[in-house]
């Protein structure tokens, strides 16, 4: 299980367990350090994590946080811990309460561009599908016109077919990378309002574009198998978002 926390309002992580567990204990990751974890909601102080929760005394983890009990009349609840603070001392984002303790790093965060956790909706198997198919038809104009071209400059024949077919597959991931790795999403995806984001929200990279696209060829040889998984999966993950923990969400 890989963890993330915040140090000087900047994210750091992933770590494992055991790095986790020595921050603790020297005392780099403290009470009030905000920490996240895949499965979790929001960032929370690590005294409020599963891991400290039979460690850590209830009376340190509000002590000196300005926090009222749930419930009092002038106080919400903070969109990222989730704890209770007067409505006066938070700052309010398209419609969340943030608390003073969370909104370093959670403006940090949209800074970033990242999506704000707690809040996605993941896109089924069926409208991925769709996307699919819209990028296929997409790449498939692409394939025709190129064909032509190189049959009128190179004739036919075999040395053609597998020039067409290297020159094919460069392109379907040039054209999955490029747009996977700037935008988040391919032309078919923005189509449908989709997104591709890694597990902590942050948008993607180049490099794990083309990490997940050649994922995607181990998803479709085992049969499809790696797709199907999408309809079957809590958070509509497919083999190849499991390998390189992406989500594919809808905006």
């Amino acid at each position: 299980m890989s963890w993330y926390y915040s140090e000087n309002n900047q994210r750091v992580g992933p770590v494992d367990d055991a790095a986790f567990r020595a921050l603790v204990a020297e005392g780099k990751i403290a009470a009030d350090t905000l920490v996240w974890r895949e499965g979790m909601a929001n960032w929370i102080p690590y005294s409020q994590s599963e891991r400290a929760a039979a460690a850590v005394p209830a009376a340190v983890a509000t002590a000196g946080t300005g926090m009222v009990p749930p419930g009092t009349a002038g106080g919400a609840p903070c969109a990222e811990c989730g704890r209770t603070f007067p409505v006066d001392e938070m700052v309010s984002y398209e419609g969340r309460s943030i608390c003073p303790q969370c909104k370093p790093i959670f403006f940090q965060r949209v800074k970033e561009g990242a999506l704000v956790p707690g809040n996605y909706r993941y896109a089924g198997f069926w409208i991925r599908f769709v996307a699919y198919i819209l990028d296929v038809i997409i790449l498939q104009v692409f394939l025709y016109l190129l064909q032509m071209v190189l049959g009128m400059v190179l004739g036919s024949g075999n040395a053609v077919q597998i020039i067409s077919t290297i020159v094919s597959f460069v392109l379907a991931l040039g054209y999955e990378v490029y747009f996977i790795g700037k935008y988040g999403a391919t032309p078919g995806k923005m189509a449908l309002k989709l997104k591709v984001i890694r597990a902590d929200g942050l948008p993607m990279s180049f490099g794990l574009a083309l990490g997940r696209y050649l994922s995607k060829i181990l998803s479709a040889i085992i049969l499809l198998i790696g797709f199907i998984m999408a309809g079957f999966d809590e958070q509509k993950r497919a083999l190849h978002d499991r390998i390189c923990d992406t989500r594919v969400v809808r905006e």
